[in-house]
């Protein structure tokens, strides 16, 4: 066998490209996300995890329903500092709002995106968000193929940073 057909059925196997070949685009950019999910509702949790572990572009997906444990964590650098927080509105100890305030006076926290993940439809809600410093409203869904195709348009829009309709 000549050394022309040997390399030439070498990368055929793995999949190189042939000697002399040039690929005018670039690579495709991989986004590793790590997200941190603050809602105190175990079935919602539940839910948005698994659509969140089951994105090839995330890397890490947490959650707490602990709000005031989460921001002692950010602020002592004890917890991986996220690329996203979905955030709950309507939480007993701690509220949304109060802890989007919080979380923005933590230096390291100022420009992490932050979108509302709800069940709120409060028109009181929807105008808050807008003066609040949150990226997006999003109503949780009924179904499990809507959340996913939901969390599928935020996470593309952390990885462009593309926030406008």
């Amino acid at each position: 066998m000549s050394s022309g057909m040997l390399e030439s059925r070498t990368q055929e196997v793995w999949g190189l490209p042939p000697a002399g070949y040039f690929d005018p685009q670039p690579p495709r950019r991989v986004w590793a996300l790590n997200v941190l999910l603050i809602d105190d509702d175990a079935a919602d949790t539940a839910l948005i995890l698994n659509v969140l572990r089951r994105h090839p572009n995330v890397s890490t997906a947490l959650a707490t329903d602990a709000p005031e444990f989460a921001l002692r964590q950010l602020e002592t650098g004890r917890q991986m500092r996220p690329d996203l927080v979905l955030l709950d509105i309507q939480m007993p100890r701690l509220d949304g709002f109060a802890f989007l305030a919080a979380l923005r006076r933590i230096p390291a926290m100022a420009a992490v995106p932050v979108v509302f993940l709800t069940t709120s439809c409060l028109s009181s809600d929807v105008a808050k968000t807008r003066q609040s410093t949150a990226l997006l409203y999003v109503i949780k869904p009924e179904t499990y193929l809507e959340l996913q195709s939901r969390l599928n348009g935020v996470l593309r829009r952390v990885s462009t940073g593309r926030w406008s309709q």
